[in-house]
């Protein structure tokens, strides 16, 4: 496997995507992370799928600390304004409107400021508006290993839109935690939550499936890592299921596979179980082995 000494001279992340859901991502997460701690590499892990997250259910953290997220929101004090439509014409997002008054949408607003900014009477001000949280904390060095593993989670607020904002706030608590590897759990798909979990990442690994869904939504995610211009690696999880030939796609695409996680119940099982897939099935250490082999390799060739 892997060690600390084959790491690029910089703090290395790693985004574990998918184009799809159910493809078995926060399996691959949630065992690299321990799998890399393990070898005395210092890790965090960021569940930057805010709108669901449950990697701590598998690693939860002692003693976790918790912090609002905010964003600003424009707010109108209606007895100094005209209504004249300044900051309406303004809002590049539609965010406001005259209805017998200056009302903002709070769920369209980007918190710019120009409003503000435009308002003749100074009529709007900004105030905080709690979106979510990030909680973090150490997980337990009897699971996680000599290297340790910080558990970061971001939590959208249920009913909230703002998931990018949480996935940032997220990723910045993980800066702030200094270690020497983050994995970054994302969002599935392609969207912009899905971007905000990945840009900047060192390297993408998408996990995927052998159907014909898993193929096309791979495709997606390929096309995101490559418009990012970050090395893509492939996990193959439920190796054996279908009869979609992953392989070929993969070969014409230049991307290499970096481990395949055959279809196996007890894999299942021990997912199931809030377990961890390293501890129960004995090949497991060398799925995690090659892909962190790979990833370390794959960084390397890009400095």
């Amino acid at each position: 496997m892997a060690s600390h000494d084959m790491l690029p001279g910089r703090r290395l992340t790693i985004a574990v995507a998918s184009g799809k859901g159910g493809t078995g991502k926060t399996l691959v997460a949630t065992n690299l992370a321990v799998a890399i701690a393990r070898t005395g590499v210092p890790t965090t892990l960021v569940d930057c799928d805010v709108e669901a997250p449950n990697d701590a259910l598998f690693l939860p953290p002692d003693a976790p600390e918790t912090r609002e997220v905010t964003v600003p929101l424009a707010t109108v004090d209606q007895s100094a304004c005209t209504s004249c439509g300044a900051c309406r014409d303004a809002c590049a997002y539609g965010a406001i409107r005259l209805l017998g008054g200056t009302v903002v949408f709070a769920e369209l607003c980007n918190g710019c400021g120009l409003c503000a900014t435009v308002c003749p009477t100074s009529a709007i001000s900004e105030a905080p508006r709690p979106v979510g949280e990030v909680e973090w904390g150490s997980v337990p060095l009897g699971v996680a290993g000599p290297g340790g593993v910080k558990m970061v989670t971001g939590r959208l607020e249920i009913g909230d839109v703002k998931a990018t904002n949480v996935i940032r706030a997220a990723r910045r608590r993980a800066r702030v935690l200094s270690r020497s590897v983050d994995i970054l759990d994302a969002p599935p798909g392609v969207a912009c939550s899905a971007v905000a979990a990945t840009h900047g990442a060192d390297m993408l690994v998408l996990v995927t499936e052998p159907t014909q869904f898993g193929l096309h939504d791979l495709d997606l995610a390929v096309r995101l890592g490559k418009e990012l211009r970050i090395p893509i690696g492939v996990v193959i999880n439920r190796d054996g299921a279908g009869g979609t030939d992953l392989d070929a796609y993969l070969a014409g695409a230049g991307v290499p596979i970096l481990a395949r996680i055959p279809f196996d119940r007890s894999i299942a099982e021990a997912y199931a179980d809030g377990g961890l897939v390293l501890d129960a099935h004995p090949d497991a250490p060398g799925w995690f082995d090659a892909i962190w082999d790979g990833i370390a390799q794959m960084t390397v060739e890009a400095e």
